[in-house]
Formats: structure tokens, C-alpha cells, sequence
């Protein structure tokens, strides 16, 4: 194709999600890409006009509640999306997130334009209820048959959507998120850092990066923290994010006497240089579709010990680059936490075969080259049959 590819991406605007298209439209090649982003839920306001400012993509916002079905809200979206579509002659749609990408795939119903979608985590993930599950992957397996491309970040992903018979083996592309290495290696005062949060200079700490959530499960960092701190009294906690289960966690902290050693942090814009505190970072997630947070401890250096999940499984060998648990399990959890802090060579073994991997399998560049050859293939195969 001589012109550029026309794409519409629709996407909620918080979270993992966000964070993934923004870069997109910053990495993207913009001479054969013409981009057109759809900012749903909440804050899509700011980051429609962050987008517009700081990577000058067009982007406009529809207010859409992404946590419940809202049967006069969701249709209207769903007219704004089917109305922009029309008026539009967009090449393809790539949609993001489960909720916008049902609203899409039925928005764009008869207008032949190629779909891709790529659910981040699909919603009868492992954590999800019996009828959450049911309903799900129902309309999935209904919207597939107006699905392109699913493009999905992990084998995993792929191979539930298999198990609830979602899509056809032939639809699934799978590109993995991939980051930019260099920024997590920028030298940090450690000692400064420690300082400013109150940790003792020579404590040895575990941290966690996420949400406050069911699916991260930080009632069980606080466990993992009670097993290790009986046989390491002097190490220390933290924990970076925020969410709806902090006053219970504060609570569980306090009742089992781990005040002094657990430091919640709240959200913050500097988890770059945060990782570097970690001795070690734990993952205690119940369900992840591709943890953005192993990737970016692992191109820092900082050793890995995660539940056994979809997604960290092909992330970690375990052994080599990192430690898997049963989900829940505290106990294997913090045993081997506590076999990486007294183990300074295997630690150290550890670090560089996980900064090898990244460099490998999971840079940016790899993964947005991926992403606008499959554009740009999608949109030269519509065109030829079209002709």
C-alpha cells in the first residue's frame, strides 16, 4: 500500500492497558500509520488529551463505566463507536480490554472492516466467578465470529481462550509485551532511597509493585512477610500501588505485629528507580494475563519469585531465571524468597539470565515491530480482496 494504514484503536484508559498504547502511538510509524484513538472509561478525558499532547496522535473520549454493564450507557457508546466507524474509512480497528472490545466488534457489524482484538486478560480468567465465567466466554465465543485477529500477549492467553472454545487456533496471534530495557538500568543512591523511606541502609528488602486488589492477593505479600520475618527479623517490605483492599491489609500488617517492617507506599510515578531497592520482588497475583512488573524487575536486575500462573510461566523458568509457587501457598512462596537472600551467587545467576531474556524475547522494538507488520499484512490482505 502507497498511503498510510488508517487504524482506530479503541482502549479503556487506565492501567496496563494505557500504558500499552501509549506506547504504541509513540513508537509506532507514523508515515505508515494514521492513528485515530478512542479514550473509554474513566480518565479517558486526560488521557485522550495527554495522548493529543504528548505523542500529537488524534484522540477523542466516550464516557463508559468498564467495571458493570450499563444498559443506556453501554448503547450509547456503543452508537458513538458504530457512527465513528462509518464516517471513518479506517483500514483496520485494533480494540483493547474486554468490555470496549465486545462494544466494537458489535459497533462494526457489516462494514467489513478487518477487527483486531487483544483482551489483556480475558474475563473467565482463573479469579472470575462461576457465572462471570458462564456469561464471558458465551459473548467471546459470540464475538468471535467478528474477530480478525485475536492478538494476545502469552501462549496463555491463547490457550484459555482454547479451553472455553473462544475463536479458532488460526485467529490467535501472540505478541508479547515488551519494554525498554535502559531506563530500569540507570545507576541509583540506594542508600538515599532506603534513607528517605526509612529502611535501615543495610536491610535486605522484598518488594511488590501493583493494586491493592483481589487478583494481586496482598494479603498474602503480608503472610509471606510474617514467614520471613521470623528467620529474617531485620528484612524489610514494601509495597507500591494502591486499591481497595488497603485498610484491610493495614489491618492484617498490624495484627501480626509487621508495622515497622511493611512500608506502603502508595501510587507512585517512580517505580523505575523503586525496583532497585528490591533484594527481591514478589508476585502473589491469583490471575495475570502478562505481568508488565516481572518484565520490568527482570530488566532491572532484581530477582523474581511468583505465583505459578497463565503469563509468569513463560516469563520464568524456575530455577534459572526466577522461582514459581502454588497461588497461596505462603509458605513455598517465602521459602524461596528466603533461598534467594542467602544465596547471593544463585541471586546473582539469576539476575543475568533474566537480563539476558529481556534483551532476547521482550523489547519494545520487537514487540511494536510485530504489532505494524501484522497492520500492515491485515490491511494489504483486505485490500487484495477487496480488488
Amino acid at each position: 500500500m502507497n498511503r498510510s494504514v488508517r487504524v482506530l484503536l479503541v482502549t479503556k484508559s487506565t492501567g496496563g492497558v494505557a500504558e500499552y498504547v501509549r506506547w504504541l502511538v509513540q513508537g509506532i510509524d507514523k508515515q505508515k500509520l494514521s492513528l485515530l484513538v478512542v479514550c473509554l472509561s474513566e480518565n479517558s478525558l486526560e488521557f485522550a488529551e495527554e495522548l493529543r499532547q504528548a505523542y500529537h496522535v488524534q484522540s477523542i473520549s466516550y464516557s463508559m463505566d468498564r467495571y458493570k454493564v450499563d444498559v443506556i450507557s453501554d448503547i450509547r457508546v456503543g452508537f458513538q463507536l458504530a457512527k465513528l466507524i462509518r464516517e471513518h474509512q479506517f483500514d483496520l480497528i485494533h480494540v483493547h480490554a474486554s468490555k470496549p472490545g465486545f462494544l466494537v466488534r458489535v459497533a462494526a457489524l457489516g462494514t467489513g472492516i478487518p477487527i483486531l482484538y487483544s483482551p489483556h486478560c480475558f474475563a473467565f480468567h482463573a479469579g472470575a466467578g462461576g457465572i462471570t465465567i458462564l456469561i464471558t466466554s458465551f459473548l467471546e465465543r459470540l464475538a468471535a465470529f467478528f474477530t480478525t485477529r485475536f492478538v494476545v500477549v502469552s501462549e496463555g492467553e491463547r490457550e484459555l481462550a482454547c479451553q472455553y472454545r473462544v475463536g479458532r487456533q488460526e485467529q490467535f496471534t501472540v505478541i508479547y509485551t515488551g519494554i525498554d530495557p535502559v531506563p530500569f538500568r540507570l545507576p541509583v543512591d540506594i542508600s538515599d532511597l532506603k534513607a528517605s523511606l526509612g529502611i535501615p541502609v543495610s536491610a535486605q528488602v522484598i518488594g511488590s509493585v501493583g493494586r491493592l486488589s483481589i487478583q494481586k492477593s496482598p494479603s498474602d505479600f503480608v503472610r509471606v512477610a510474617e514467614v520471613i520475618h521470623r528467620s529474617k527479623s531485620d528484612a524489610h517490605f514494601v509495597w507500591v500501588g494502591e486499591g481497595p483492599l488497603e485498610q484491610d491489609v493495614r489491618k492484617l500488617s498490624t495484627s501480626l505485629q509487621l508495622d515497622s517492617a511493611i512500608h506502603w507506599l502508595g501510587q507512585r510515578s517512580d517505580v523505575q528507580k523503586l525496583l532497585h531497592l528490591f533484594d527481591c520482588l514478589i508476585l502473589t497475583s491469583r490471575w495475570e494475563g502478562f505481568p508488565l512488573v516481572v518484565l520490568e524487575a527482570m530488566a532491572a536486575g532484581v530477582p523474581v519469585v511468583a505465583t505459578d500462573i497463565l503469563g509468569t510461566r513463560e516469563l520464568i523458568q524456575h530455577g534459572v531465571n526466577g522461582w514459581l509457587a502454588p497461588v497461596r501457598d505462603t509458605e513455598a512462596l517465602a521459602g524461596w524468597v528466603l533461598e534467594l537472600l542467602t544465596n547471593p551467587s544463585k541471586a546473582d545467576a539469576v539476575r543475568k539470565a533474566s537480563q539476558a531474556r529481556i534483551e532476547a524475547e521482550f523489547t519494545r522494538t520487537r514487540m511494536l515491530t510485530m504489532i505494524q507488520n501484522l497492520y500492515e499484512d491485515v490491511a494489504r490482505k483486505t485490500t487484495c480482496d477487496s480488488a
